[in-house]
């Protein structure tokens, strides 16, 4: 990033400096970090007071990665198409969905909503045949394999800041 910097009288001169963009958000377990002040609220209630844990760079990423894939459109107030949908295509019993249009549903959901990453490949994972589920398969539900009660989901990104290559794992699970 180069500065400009114009002294009335003076020359101008440039400088030319780097500036590291620090990733951080807010862990969504809210618990509270060491030395935090406890007080008493007159009624024998001990109430918390102090900050949170952040997560910084590469966990904040994962924590938001992971919160877009399972996030359900119209789960979100005031932001109705807020995450991936996945679950529309995962679960349903009648309908078939091909890896490809699924991926595609990862990456774009990513791409819109995590501008600090760059999608390199989406994987599926059949947990209940434990197989890999090949690039392009007509559908995700694995040969004979409808009862299928989890899906593993590992998508692997590219931060833009760092040139870092990450893997996250999202376990998606049928609950009847």
């Amino acid at each position: 990033m180069a500065l400009r910097r114009i002294t009335p009288g003076l020359t101008d001169t440039t400088l030319v400096t780097k500036k590291h963009k620090f990733y951080s958000d807010l862990d969504l377990n809210f618990l509270p970090k060491v030395g935090t002040v406890y007080d008493s609220d007159g009624a024998g209630n001990l109430l918390k007071h102090g900050d949170i844990y952040k997560k910084v760079d590469v966990a904040a990423i994962k924590q938001s990665i992971t919160t877009i894939l399972l996030t359900n459109e119209n789960e979100k107030p005031f932001k109705p198409k807020f995450g991936a949908n996945l679950r529309c295509f995962l679960f349903e019993s009648q309908a078939n969905y091909s890896e490809s249009i699924i991926s595609e549903r990862v990456r774009t959901s990513i791409e819109r909503y995590e501008p600090r990453v760059s999608v390199k490949d989406v994987i599926f994972t059949d947990l209940g045949v434990n197989k890999v589920i090949p690039s392009g398969a007509s559908s995700l539900i694995f040969w004979g394999s409808e009862s299928r009660y989890s899906l593993l989901v590992t998508v692997v990104v590219q931060i833009l800041n760092t040139q870092e290559t990450v893997s996250i794992d999202v376990n998606m699970n049928r609950l009847r």
